[in-house]
C-alpha cells in the first residue's frame, strides 16, 4: 500500500513529491502511468480498448534462500587502503572531509550534557529539518546549521 507522500522533502520544492511504497505498488503505478491509480479498484485500458484489472501479486514475501542477483558485483576494498585518497574541494559547500574520531576507550560515557529534551510530538524534522538542507548531508558543518530550527520555544 501507499505509505506516505513526502512533499518537498528532498529539495523544499512543494511540487516535488517522494513516495515511500512497496515494489508492487510502484509497478502498478508505473503501468497505469498515474499516481492516482488504485490497483485494488481501478481498471486499465488495453491497446484495443478492453478494460482489465491487475491481479494481486502472488509470491513469497521473502525468498526461501538468500537474495542472489546471479552475479558477484561486490567490489572489495583494497586490503591496504592507506594509499587511497578522497579529494574534496576545500571550498565545497556540499562535501566535507572529516577527521577520524578518537578510538573508543571502552568506557561508558557518564555525566554527559543533555542536548535536547522534548515534550509531546517530536520527529526528526523538528531536530534536523530536511528539504533544502539535504543537499548538505555530506557536509557536517553545514547540515548542523539547521539543528533544531523546527523546534517551538
Amino acid at each position: 500500500t501507499l505509505f506516505r507522500s513526502l512533499t518537498g522533502r528532498n529539495d523544499a520544492n512543494p511540487e516535488t513529491h517522494a513516495f515511500v511504497t512497496s515494489p508492487e505498488i510502484v509497478t502498478a503505478l508505473s503501468i497505469a502511468g498515474t499516481l492516482k491509480f488504485d490497483p485494488e479498484k481501478d481498471y486499465l485500458t488495453g491497446a484495443k480498448g478492453e478494460k482489465f484489472k491487475l491481479e494481486a501479486p502472488d509470491a513469497d514475501e521473502l525468498p526461501k534462500e538468500e537474495f542472489d542477483p546471479g552475479q558477484d558485483t561486490y567490489q572489495y576494498p583494497p586490503s591496504d587502503g592507506s594509499s587511497q585518497r578522497v579529494e574534496v574541494s576545500p571550498t565545497s559547500q556540499r562535501l566535507q572531509l572529516l577527521n577520524p574520531f578518537d578510538k573508543w576507550n571502552g568506557k561508558d560515557l557518564e555525566d554527559m550534557l543533555i542536548l535536547i529534551k522534548v515534550k509531546g510530538k517530536c520527529t526528526t524534522d523538528h531536530i534536523s529539518a530536511a528539504g533544502p538542507w539535504l543537499k548538505f548531508r555530506g557536509h557536517l558543518d553545514n547540515i548542523s546549521n539547521n539543528l533544531q530550527i523546527g523546534r517551538a520555544h
